[in-house]
């Protein structure tokens, strides 16, 4: 589930951009994920959600006549492991899930963009306009059962409030 996190791994941090682009200048950083996921044992099927027709081509290019990662490409993808877990954003994909069912009406994602972009309270107070604030959470758990990445949310979203409110 999830090959490119959500996207995520479509725009890496640019420690992991650089890393790929040294090992291959004309891969994608998505083809990195999916051809990663496609080369465990036991795995057949590799689904990716594409959003436009460059990311169709872009999967069929790799895809198309399959060829699973290296020893050197497992290496490169070991480093960009190390690389990702230095990094200390909040792993949000933005997704949504959170939101659907906050009774709060919290936009949580893009708080945790806010937080993830070292932006100030302008941003915050821009991005929770007419909806609610972090402090307004009220911990009921929702958006924790929601979440695909399995984030402690209220946790993050206290954080937030300490740091704009």
């Amino acid at each position: 589930m999830e090959p490119v996190k959500g996207g995520a791994l479509a725009a890496p941090i640019p420690q992991v951009q650089a890393l790929f682009k040294a090992a291959d200048p004309d891969a994608s950083f998505a083809s990195w994920a999916i051809r990663y996921a496609a080369s465990l044992d036991g795995v057949i099927t590799v689904l990716s959600g594409m959003s436009n027709l460059a990311q169709m081509q872009d999967n069929l290019s790799y895809m198309k006549a399959f060829r699973p990662l290296n020893e050197e490409e497992r290496a490169v993808i070991a480093k960009a492991q190390a690389e990702l877990r230095k990094d200390a954003s909040i792993p949000c994909t933005a997704c949504h899930y959170c939101t659907d069912g906050c009774p709060m009406n919290i936009p949580i994602p893009e708080i945790f963009a806010v937080c993830n972009r070292q932006k100030g309270k302008e941003a915050y107070d821009s991005a929770t306009a007419g909806k609610g604030k972090a402090s307004d959470c009220i911990a009921c758990g929702q958006c924790e059962s929601a979440c695909p990445q399995q984030l402690p949310i209220t946790e993050y979203l206290q954080s937030a409030a300490k740091r704009f409110e």
